[in-house]
C-alpha cells in the first residue's frame, strides 16, 4: 500500500510541474505588471519569450521593454524594443521608443546597429530603415555609407518634384564629398532636368566642380611637397602636381564656368564673378 500512494503522490506532483505554455508566461506578466511587480513581470515575460519558437511574439517583447522602463534599465528595454521591431512590430512609436531607450543608455551608436540589422531582416523596411540612417551616416561625415542610404529614397515612389531635387541635390553633395566629380554632375544635371533655370543648383553645380579642381591641386601639391626635398623624387613629384593639376583644370574648368554665369546672372554675387575670372585664367594658361 504504502508503494501506490507513493505513485499517486508522484502523479500529482508531475501533474503541478506540468510544463507552462508561452501564453501561460505572457498572462502572468501581464498580471505582474498590473500589480506594479515589474522584476516578477520581467521574469514571466523573458520565459515567455523563450518559448517563441517562431519568433513572431512581438507583443511579449514589447511589454518586456516597458516593464524594463518601469525598473529604469535603458539599455535592456532598448534591445527589447529591438526585438519586438524585428519579431514584426514596426510600429514607428516603437522605433522611437529604442531609439530612445539606448540614448538614454548612452549608447547612441545601438541605435544605427538596431536600424541596419531590421533592415537586413525585412527587406520591406529598406527605405524607411535608410531615411534614419541617412541622416546618422550624414551627421558622422560617412559619406560612403549615406550614400546609398540616400539613393534608396530617390527610389522611393511617387515622389514629389521637391522631394526628388532634395535628393538628387544631396546626392550630388555626396558625391562631391567622396570626389566624384563626374557622378556629382549627373545628378546635378537631373535636378537641372526638373528645374532647368535654378541659379542655385548651378552655382552648387559650378562650386562643386571648382573645389574638385581645387582639391585635386592642394593634394598634388601636398604630394610634391613630402617629397621635394628629395633630389631623386623632387622633379618626378612636381612634374606630377604640374600635370594634375592642368588636367584638373582643363576637365572641370569649362564646365565650372559655364554653371557659375549662369548662376551669376540672376545672383549676381561678387564672390561668385571672381571664381570665374580666375577659372578663366587657368584655363586659358594652361590652354596655351
Amino acid at each position: 500500500m504504502k508503494k501506490i500512494y507513493t505513485l499517486v503522490a508522484a502523479v500529482v506532483v508531475a501533474a503541478t510541474m506540468q510544463a507552462q505554455t508561452l501564453a501561460d508566461y505572457a498572462n502572468a506578466g501581464d498580471a505582474a505588471m498590473s500589480n506594479q511587480k515589474y522584476q516578477e513581470a520581467i521574469d514571466n515575460y523573458i520565459k515567455a519569450q523563450e518559448l517563441d519558437k517562431d519568433n513572431t511574439d512581438y507583443m511579449t517583447a514589447f511589454q518586456l521593454a516597458t516593464a524594463y522602463l518601469q525598473v529604469g534599465d535603458q539599455q535592456k528595454a532598448g534591445d527589447a524594443f529591438k526585438a519586438s521591431l524585428l519579431k514584426g512590430n514596426y510600429d514607428q512609436a516603437v522605433i522611437n521608443n529604442m531609439k530612445n531607450a539606448y540614448e538614454a543608455a548612452g549608447k547612441p551608436e545601438l541605435v544605427k546597429q538596431s536600424y541596419i540589422e531590421i533592415k537586413e531582416t525585412n527587406p520591406d523596411q529598406k527605405m524607411a530603415m535608410d531615411k534614419k540612417l541617412y541622416y546618422i551616416f550624414s551627421k558622422e561625415k560617412d559619406w560612403a555609407n549615406a550614400l546609398p542610404c540616400c539613393l534608396t529614397m530617390l527610389s522611393e515612389e511617387g515622389l514629389s518634384d521637391d522631394k526628388k531635387k532634395k535628393y538628387l541635390m544631396n546626392a550630388a553633395q555626396l558625391y562631391l564629398n567622396l570626389e566624384q566629380a563626374d557622378s556629382a554632375e549627373v545628378y546635378y544635371d537631373k535636378v537641372l532636368a526638373i528645374d532647368p533655370t535654378n541659379a542655385n543648383v548651378h552655382k552648387a553645380l559650378g562650386y562643386g566642380l571648382y573645389n574638385t579642381i581645387m582639391k585635386i591641386k592642394n593634394n598634388a601639391e601636398a604630394e610634391y611637397n613630402r617629397h621635394k626635398n628629395d633630389r631623386s623624387k623632387a622633379n618626378h613629384y612636381y612634374s606630377a602636381m604640374q600635370t594634375a593639376t592642368k588636367r584638373a583644370t582643363l576637365n572641370y574648368g569649362p564646365k565650372a564656368i559655364d554653371h557659375l554665369k549662369i548662376a551669376n546672372k540672376s545672383l549676381n554675387d561678387p564672390e561668385v564673378a571672381k571664381i570665374i575670372s580666375q577659372l578663366e585664367n587657368n584655363v586659358s594658361a594652361y590652354k596655351k
